[in-house]
């Protein structure tokens, strides 16, 4: 009896151990981004919609289907015949087939602007991509670095613990004022601040990451990007402006704006409808047959027709005003990004080659006077807690300058290489 009950336990230890490994889940970057890609309901709309477009364009270049047509004609209300359907040789009980004909010009330049719409919705694909990819490379980077910042704020917090240790005891031997202790435990409560919004920080770059790829992304694996400088030449970057899928979208919006405008210029081409009819009269009457033509008349284009070709092409002409303006506006976007990158990349320069230097220096310095006896242990203690929150402020700028790169690295989306 108890080898099932062994096997129950072992299975139910296994299960568990799997469950704590899809919980512990790492993500690189790559599988970060296919994922979000993959779990995206708005990228799956979108290529929903372009399908449902290109085959509206199919069907319409196709004619309309026929109509078949019957009833009765020429029944008489009145007299002795009245409302008798095979008396009056007028009667006929009709059955016919009826075809509209739409000019090939006219249903042809309906599915280019079908498929000018579709090309607009794969444009709005590739911007609702590189939104996705530049969101959530941003919350994987805030992850792997406020992961960082929380080890660097834990230390910090350990060794400030460390430190009142250290001066309880001096305290009892007489050798410290009881206002060091005091100070350092001041001390640690700021540090413990920095430590809960570190804490903050990790869950919300977790909650962020779980939004965008359904997975539970606990900490990232493989090497960070070389966010440490700008992915290309700002004047590259300005150039290749028209590769951006803002611009493309706003492009192919013209391209639709202009198949409209082809669309209504030959709108008043009258469309032509062909009945064939045989009507069966009454017994001792010959039946009869026929054919039946219909012919639109746009006899005042002027007050319809043209008007809508007008204002069709005054909307061509704001699509093309909409595309430069999206280009102008890309120009100021990027010069503004690398701006905010180079201000960021500053920052976290003079903190690693400047500040931090000077602090380590400092920190030397104090302990051999230390050890020299002409400095205090409070004075050692704050020069090892003002190093470590200078890491951590460093970590910040690193941070903000990583989130900088991002937002310039995902203007275009990137092809994933798993």
């Amino acid at each position: 009896m108890k080898q099932p009950y062994l096997s129950l336990w072992l299975g139910g230890v296994l299960f568990v151990g799997v469950i704590s490994a899809v919980k512990a889940a790492e993500f690189s970057l790559q599988q970060t981004l296919s994922a979000a890609e993959q779990y995206s309901a708005e990228l799956s709309a979108n290529r929903n919609q372009s399908n449902a477009l290109n085959a509206m364009a199919d069907s319409a270049r196709e004619l309309p289907d026929p109509k078949l047509k019957f009833g009765l004609e020429n029944v008489p209300v009145q007299g002795n015949n009245g409302h008798r359907f095979s008396r009056e040789g007028m009667t006929m009980q009709r059955i016919g087939i009826m075809q509209d004909y739409v000019s090939r010009e006219k249903r042809d330049r309906k599915a280019e602007t079908i498929l000018a719409q579709s090309a607009s919705s794969k444009a709005k694909a590739e911007v609702i991509r590189a939104a996705l990819q530049r969101t959530t490379a941003q919350a994987w980077l805030d992850l792997a670095l406020s992961t960082k910042a929380l080890a660097s704020a834990r230390q910090l917090v350990a060794e400030t613990e460390r430190q009142t240790g250290v001066q309880k005891a001096m305290v009892a031997s007489g050798s410290s004022p009881a206002s060091g202790v005091v100070e350092i435990r001041m001390a640690l409560l700021g540090m413990k601040d920095k430590v809960t919004l570190a804490e903050r920080d990790v869950t919300l770059a977790q909650t962020r990451l779980l939004k965008l790829t359904g997975e539970q992304v606990d900490a990232v694996s493989g090497s960070l990007p070389r966010y440490q400088r700008l992915p290309a030449d700002p004047a590259l970057l300005e150039q290749s402006v028209t590769e951006h899928p803002e611009v493309i979208e706003a492009a192919r919006e013209a391209d639709v704006a202009k198949a409209r405008s082809a669309q209504s210029a030959v709108a008043a081409k009258p469309d032509v409808g062909v009945e064939v009819f045989y009507a069966r009269r009454a017994e001792g009457y010959d039946d009869m047959a026929g054919v039946m033509f219909t012919v639109d008349l746009p006899m005042f284009t002027a007050h319809r027709q043209d008007k809508d070709y007008s204002a069709d092409v005054s909307r061509s002409l704001e699509a093309n005003d909409q595309l430069a303006l999206a280009k102008r506006e890309h120009v100021a976007q990027i010069r503004s990004l690398v701006a905010e990158y180079q201000a960021a990349q500053t920052l976290w320069q003079r903190q690693q080659q400047e500040i931090m230097p000077l602090q380590r220096q400092r920190l030397a310095l104090l302990n051999a006077q230390y050890r020299a006896g002409q400095s205090s242990l409070v004075e050692l203690l704050a020069a090892r807690r003002t190093l470590l929150d200078t890491e951590l402020t460093a970590i910040n700028a690193e941070k903000a300058m990583a989130q900088a790169w991002a937002a310039i690295r995902y203007l275009t989306p990137q092809e994933n290489t798993l």
